[in-house]
C-alpha cells in the first residue's frame, strides 16, 4: 500500500511538473508570437508613416520647384509680358503654401525648418508684386527681386531635399510598449 501511494504521489507530482512545464512553454511561445506580431505591426506602421512623409515631401518639392520656375519666369519676362508672368506666381505660391500645411501634419521639426525657409524664399517678390500693382512701378524692380528670390529658393530647395533624404533614410525609433 505504501509503495502504491508513493507511486501515485510520484505520478501526480510528475504530471503536475509536466503540465507546468507545458504551460510555461506555451506561455513563452505566446509571448514570443505576441512580441513578433507587435514588432511587425510597428514596422508596418512606421513604413506607412514614412510613406506619408515621403508623399507630403514630394508634393512640397514639386510645388516649390513650380513656384521657383514662375519666379524665374518673372525675372526673365520681357517688358510686355510681366503681367502674365505675375498672374502665374500667386497660384504657384498658394499651391506651395497648401502643400507646406500638409507637410506640417506629417513632418518633424527637422524637415519643417528647411521647408519654412523654402516657403519664405519668395516673400520679397510677393511684396514687390503687391507694391507694383498698387503703384504701377517699373518692371526692373520686379525682375531683380524675382531673380534674387529664385536663387534663394533654389538653394533652400536643395537644403530641404537633403533634409528629406536624411530623415527618410534614418530608422524611426520603435514605439515603447509593455510586453506583458
Amino acid at each position: 500500500m505504501d509503495a502504491g501511494l508513493a507511486g501515485l504521489i510520484g505520478a501526480l507530482g510528475g504530471g503536475f511538473i509536466g503540465a507546468a512545464g507545458a504551460w510555461g512553454a506555451a506561455l513563452i511561445a505566446f509571448k514570443g508570437a505576441r512580441y513578433q506580431a507587435d514588432r511587425q505591426g510597428n514596422a508596418t506602421h512606421e513604413q506607412w508613416l514614412r510613406q506619408l512623409r515621403r508623399d507630403a515631401s514630394l508634393a512640397f518639392i514639386d510645388a516649390a520647384r513650380t513656384y521657383s520656375e514662375k519666379l524665374k519666369g518673372c525675372s526673365q519676362a520681357p517688358s510686355g509680358s510681366v503681367d502674365a508672368a505675375i498672374e502665374q506666381v500667386y497660384p504657384a505660391w498658394h499651391r506651395m503654401r497648401s502643400t507646406y500645411e500638409a507637410l506640417q501634419l506629417e513632418a518633424s521639426d527637422g524637415l519643417l525648418q528647411p521647408a519654412e525657409a523654402v516657403l519664405n524664399s519668395g516673400t520679397n517678390t510677393n511684396v514687390v508684386i503687391g507694391m507694383r500693382t498698387s503703384t504701377h512701378s517699373d518692371d526692373q524692380a520686379l525682375r531683380l527681386s524675382a531673380l534674387e528670390d529664385w536663387k534663394r529658393i533654389e538653394r533652400n530647395i536643395a537644403v530641404f531635399v537633403a533634409s528629406c533624404r536624411k530623415a527618410l533614410h534614418e530608422p524611426a525609433p520603435l514605439e515603447q510598449r509593455s510586453r506583458l
